[in-house]
């Protein structure tokens, strides 16, 4: 082992040369670690301001972020400097949007799972439901909003029919994909000590294709916002995107970037809470070190 020496006044210290490298490896301080995340969203709001500021974007259109962020606040409290038609309502359009979220992603992952799991554990069931699914799979959901909007009308129902379609297929595909590759010794080991076949599914094969479930279910609840904001631009009179597009058409560019956050940080929260929410049962997983 090679060392090194380190000189204290008249003090001589021999320290092993991997202690140094040790250190060295360490990556940085935890004042380092938290800040870091921060230092770019900073740099970014800077840039923005001083470009709104100045108007070197859209001849002067372009909101500074403190305008953007004033815009926030009279949306959400109505007690802003800048009054528009939407002061104070935010909570209320904030909700309609989550209300359609949840319904449409509550039936398009609830159907994704079932058919995924009915198309992995049988065969026939595969080939029955996988050509259609695939067939519709590369169909953008915004080509179904004319249908929707055709079988519907105006409202809510048609947000929640495209949030339901688009949440339906990474969970469907991630299902089936987690049943087919489960761990053959495991369900031959199950069989082997009596385990029947609703046994070998519900303690077998459903929990090693829970971690591919929950990587289906993040992905559709990302779809789903941005589907869902499609929906209510185009079909809607209430909800984030409602309130988007018709900023845009009264000139309320700053309503617009306070729409875009909006929709960025509940869509950011409902993603953690999925994530929580598997957290605990894959908790095996992570221990194994798999994700």
């Amino acid at each position: 082992m090679t060392h090194e020496v380190r000189m204290s006044g008249e003090d001589t210290q021999v320290a092993p040369a991997t202690t140094r490298g040790r250190r060295r490896r360490q990556g940085p301080g935890r004042v380092a670690r938290l800040t870091l995340p921060f230092v770019l969203p900073l740099v970014v709001v800077v840039i923005w301001e001083y470009v709104g500021q100045r108007g070197l974007i859209a001849n002067g259109l372009f909101p500074s972020a403190s305008k953007s962020v004033l815009a926030l606040v009279d949306w959400v409290t109505g007690t802003g400097s800048v009054q528009s038609l939407y002061s104070g309502t935010w909570l209320q359009n904030a909700w309609a949007s989550i209300l359609r979220i949840l319904s449409g992603y509550a039936i398009g992952g609830v159907l994704g799972v079932m058919f995924g799991m009915f198309a992995g554990i049988s065969t026939v069931m595969r080939r029955l439901i996988d050509p259609t699914v695939n067939a519709l799979r590369p169909v953008s959901v915004t080509a179904w909003i004319p249908l929707a909007l055709i079988l519907f009308g105006i409202g809510a129902a048609p947000a929640i029919f495209l949030t339901s379609l688009a949440t339906f297929f990474p969970v469907y595909i991630n299902t089936l994909s987690g049943v087919r590759y489960a761990d053959g010794r495991l369900v031959r080991a199950a069989r082997m000590l009596g385990a029947d076949r609703r046994q070998v599914v519900t303690r077998v094969i459903l929990p090693a294709a829970l971690p591919s479930i929950a990587v289906g279910m993040r992905i559709g609840v990302a779809v789903a916002w941005t589907t869902v904001v499609v929906a209510e631009i185009l079909g809607a009179k209430s909800g984030l995107g409602y309130v988007l597009i018709d900023s845009y058409n009264q000139f309320r560019f700053d309503y617009i970037i306070a729409c875009m956050f909006s929709i960025g940080a509940l869509g950011f929260l409902t993603d953690k809470l999925i994530e929580i929410l598997f957290e605990r049962r894959l908790k095996w997983v992570i221990r194994g070190g798999q994700i």
